[in-house]
């Protein structure tokens, strides 16, 4: 069985003295998530401050690498580490989606992105 190639994504908001475990704990319970679901990592990144801002680097270079076709599956905490507010995260798993990309968190497993999407619409209007 081919295993899917997925990039691990991290995100804290604050920068305390304590960022770097925390960033650290998510990444290990990623990976073990990664390892019980038979997923092949092929990439890491990780930010540091305010999920309001579009110019992260971590997040620049998960979305490259599913731009250019190098990732199956994007492995998070949970949605909210891809940003804050509803219309931002909900541009990011369009344009996953897009480009074929899976969501997963570690939190509630594949994440149905047609769904999602849906309900931003809903209540959008």
């Amino acid at each position: 069985m081919d295993q899917k190639r997925t990039w691990i994504y991290c995100r804290v908001d604050n920068g305390g003295v304590n960022c770097a475990e925390l960033l650290e704990m998510q990444r290990h319970g990623l990976e073990s998530y990664a390892k019980e679901h038979e997923l092949q990592i092929v990439g890491f990144s990780s930010d540091t401050g305010n999920g309001l801002a579009l110019d992260r680097p971590g997040l620049k270079a998960f979305l490259s690498a599913a731009e250019c076709g190098n990732l199956d599956v994007l492995l998070i905490h949970n949605l909210d580490r891809l940003g804050r507010g509803m219309k931002n995260i909900t541009a990011h798993l369009k344009s996953l989606r897009n480009h074929g990309v899976h969501v997963h968190t570690a939190a509630n497993g594949e994440v149905d992105l047609d769904v999602y999407e849906m309900i931003f619409e809903m209540v959008k209007k």
